[in-house]
């Protein structure tokens, strides 16, 4: 049997990464309602958890068989003169690239079928 090994990752442009964070955002504000902000977590069923620290988020792989577990994008938040910064930091893989993009599908999905859904209540009461 062989022993994990550290993930390879790949260069990602800003966008992607941003793309990213706001999917992992995105994940902790439609599960995570209960959770105080700042001190949420989100544990996925495979692959991720993402645990946010006051304005710093962190999207953990867990790894798997093959993998070790390990810090794939970290995002901090800054104020300075009035003015909100963001720094990314990213190992991302081609498969973690891959997997965020179909979770954000998937949650633009769920999220478009719910706006759908209150579109015909609203216009039922509203006739």
């Amino acid at each position: 049997m062989t022993s994990p090994r550290p993930r390879t990752p790949i260069p990602v442009d800003r966008q992607t990464q941003e793309q990213i964070a706001g999917t992992a955002v995105l994940l902790l504000e439609r599960f995570c309602q209960g959770q105080h902000r700042g001190q949420r977590v989100f544990e996925g069923k495979q692959f991720y958890t993402i645990v946010e620290r006051g304005r710093d988020l962190n999207i953990e792989f867990r790894g798997d068989a093959h993998h070790l577990p390990e810090t794939i994008l970290t995002l901090r938040t800054q104020r300075e003169n009035g003015q909100t910064l963001y720094e990314i930091d990213a190992w991302l893989t081609q498969a973690d690239v891959q997997r965020f993009a179909l979770i954000r599908e998937e949650l633009q999905q769920d999220l478009g079928d719910k706006q759908m859904a209150l579109r015909r209540t609203n216009g039922a009461t509203l006739n």
